[in-house]
């Protein structure tokens, strides 16, 4: 079984090795042939760096390396080129001055590796001296591949002045790069997002956007098909793991769906194809679980601040609404579009298109930045008191008074501007009132899996087992009798302790929790008594 490439950008690497490598090369000629100026944006940790680095290789005429895949099968000339790689996530940018001075750094560094010198005044002087250097010497137009060239304008959101001025810098730096047009032969450029007043979209008239076009929507991330084909032992190896452990038959396709509720939906363009988080997936088919890996790696402060800021303009969740021109422009730094802001760094993604009014419609990708995003709103935004830490609480859940545990979910569920509920779905409500649960000092489970269907939420206490199901502008009573129906309960029967089922409701309407009723099981499952909400709590 071959070793997965988890968090590695070097294409040589993975391929000297015989790491995994879904073979994206075929994009890539398609890409050589037919232009020149290429620009696209993915979220972190989507294979930018990777792509890049494969590029890098190929302008270099590696041949060699290629051998087996889709380049070298379909004819490319493997001419070499001298090949300029610029990643300004590692150009210092905490101020203006500093972002200069580190980037002329950049630019002289790399003429000495190519064996010579250039005096670099000003960043425009610099890139310019390093361009026609490098096609003086090796008598051949310059590939330059740019990576990360917004993290000067994502670090500093927070600093206006800072961004403006950072700003400035990269509008001088994309600006020269146009002026040397005839020393290229070729430009990509990477980012997290799309800022439009970066000359680099208004310089060169011939760049081409790839971030929503249909046929580059798969050049990043992994298809279902990349999946199935490239990944098969790993996901063999896991369904059979997890039988020896359960004594039980897991089957790989069981496996392949919580890849798939976890990690795919990425769908960024009008073009009906979606595709995995490839970090998420390899970390989880490495570690055999499902976590939050892509959100673990970088909580979004920036985006967390920006929603802070702009609280009166927050979003709906799951019914945010917007045309390709309002994704793609973020055109202010002093108050960005919150809607694109979260598309563009993979908060938000496509779950439906209208070819008719041109509006896509987005939401949250899949459980992974649903449950993890929507924690991170919990912890910043609602007024969540420690439940658990109170011995007032604790007794009161045990003594089966579940009335305080809902008052906290009501006012938590208040706080959020009405925004974050358009349209929203069952599982958003179920996903807030998971992490305030969590927010509260308890540890929920949620979508159990029994015999008869899931269980939406499990909640413990020393003596006393809760069982929640919930719905969406239904009942209180259709939730009960369904935890009836499907015995939810039968599980937890005879593990000494009691039991509390409770059948909730969130209103649409209300944007909170509108009712909710239960019952007392004994230990072996018999009902004991109703619980009912106590008027004047």
């Amino acid at each position: 079984m071959k070793k997965l490439p988890i968090g590695i950008q070097s294409i040589r690497e993975i391929l000297e090795e015989d790491q995994v490598y879904v073979d994206k090369t075929k994009f890539i000629l398609s890409l050589i042939r037919s232009g020149k100026h290429y620009f696209m944006s993915r979220p972190r940790r989507f294979g930018k760096s990777l792509l890049l680095d494969t590029l890098r290789e190929i302008f270099k005429g590696n041949q060699k390396l290629f051998e087996g895949y889709a380049i070298h099968e379909k004819g490319y000339n493997w001419q070499e080129y001298p090949v300029i790689y610029l990643d300004f996530s590692q150009v210092a940018n905490r101020n203006p001055d500093e972002f200069e001075a580190s980037l002329k750094r950049t630019l002289e560094n790399e003429a000495q590796i190519n064996g010579f010198s250039i005096d670099a005044p000003t960043v425009q002087e610099g890139l310019k001296a390093l361009i026609v250097g490098l096609s003086s010497k090796y008598k051949s137009k310059v590939v330059v591949l740019t990576d990360e060239y917004d993290k000067p304008l994502v670090d500093r959101l927070h600093d206006f002045d800072v961004a403006i001025g950072n700003r400035d810098i990269l509008q001088s730096f994309f600006g020269t790069l146009k002026s040397l047009d005839r020393e290229l032969r070729f430009t990509f450029t990477t980012g997290i997002s799309k800022f439009s007043q970066v000359s680099l979209f208004s310089g060169f008239n011939n760049l081409k956007d790839l971030t929503m076009n249909p046929e580059f929507a798969d050049m990043m991330g992994y298809t279902e098909e990349e999946l199935r084909v490239c990944f098969t032992p790993h996901l063999q190896a896991i369904a059979k793991e997890r039988s020896l452990l359960l004594e039980e038959q897991v089957t790989e396709k069981e496996v392949l769906e919580e890849v798939r509720k976890w990690y795919n939906s990425y769908r960024f363009s009008e073009r009906e194809i979606c595709v995995y988080n490839p970090f998420s997936t390899l970390n989880f088919l490495q570690d055999k679980k499902a976590e939050g890996y892509w959100y673990s790696t970088g909580t979004p402060s920036f985006l967390i601040d920006q929603l802070k800021k702009y609280s009166k303009s927050m979003v709906s969740l799951d019914g945010a609404k917007a045309t390709k021109e309002e994704l793609m422009d973020i055109s202010r730094l002093d108050e960005i579009d919150l809607t694109a802001l979260m598309y563009q760094t993979g908060y938000f993604t496509i779950k439906e298109y209208n070819p008719i009014s041109k509006r896509y419609h987005l939401g949250l990708p899949n459980e992974e930045v649903r449950s993890a995003f929507i924690n991170s709103l919990v912890q910043n935004f609602a007024p969540i008191t420690n439940l658990r830490s109170s011995q007032e609480t604790v007794k009161a859940l045990e003594e089966c008074k579940p009335s305080i545990l809902f008052k906290q979910i009501e006012i938590g569920l208040s706080s959020f501007a009405y925004q974050v509920f358009v349209d929203a779905k069952e599982r958003t409500y179920q996903a807030m009132l998971l992490s305030m649960l969590f927010g509260m000092g308890f540890d929920p489970l949620s979508e159990i899996t029994t015999n008869t269907g899931r269980i939406d939420v499990v909640l413990e206490v020393p003596k006393t087992i809760y069982i929640l199901e919930l719905k969406l502008d239904g009942s209180a009573d259709k939730a009960l009798k369904q935890i009836h129906d499907k015995q939810y309960f039968k599980p937890y029967i005879h593990k000494g302790k009691q039991i509390v089922i409770i059948g909730g409701n969130f209103s649409s309407e209300l944007r909170n929790v509108s009712e909710w009723k239960g019952e007392l099981l004994s230990e072996s499952g018999e009902k004991v008594k109703d619980l009912l909400p106590v008027k004047g709590e």
